[in-house]
């Protein structure tokens, strides 16, 4: 399942956001493992947006809604009426990921 970038609109398996984007960060391999096992609402306190940012990713509430990724210009700005409506999404979903993942590739956001 794809999810894209708000940006670039680059496609990003939802699987490797949830399970791999971590490990792309200055990150430890122990603290990348321990990230995945945090409460939704812990994955991304100040510390882990501060190491995705490093790397190229910025997300919305949840790992799966890419606002910015490494694959985006460097100039480019985000599609503000995209990220609006992902935004009004995640609030709708609540805690559910899974729905919030379909409805983005139903939708192509």
């Amino acid at each position: 399942m794809d999810v894209h970038c708000s940006t670039c609109g680059e496609p990003w398996d939802v699987y490797h956001l949830w399970h791999d984007a971590i490990f792309e960060t200055g990150l430890s391999h122990a603290e990348a493992e321990a990230w995945a096992k945090l409460p939704r609402a812990e994955k991304l306190s100040d510390r882990y947006r501060r190491e995705f940012r490093a790397v190229g990713w910025e997300f919305g509430q949840s790992v799966i809604n890419v606002v910015r990724c490494p694959g985006c210009p460097k100039d480019a700005q985000p599609d503000l009426e995209r990220v609006q409506t992902k935004g009004a999404l995640e609030e709708l979903l609540g805690d559910d990921e899974d729905g919030l993942a379909a409805t983005f590739e139903d939708h192509q956001l």
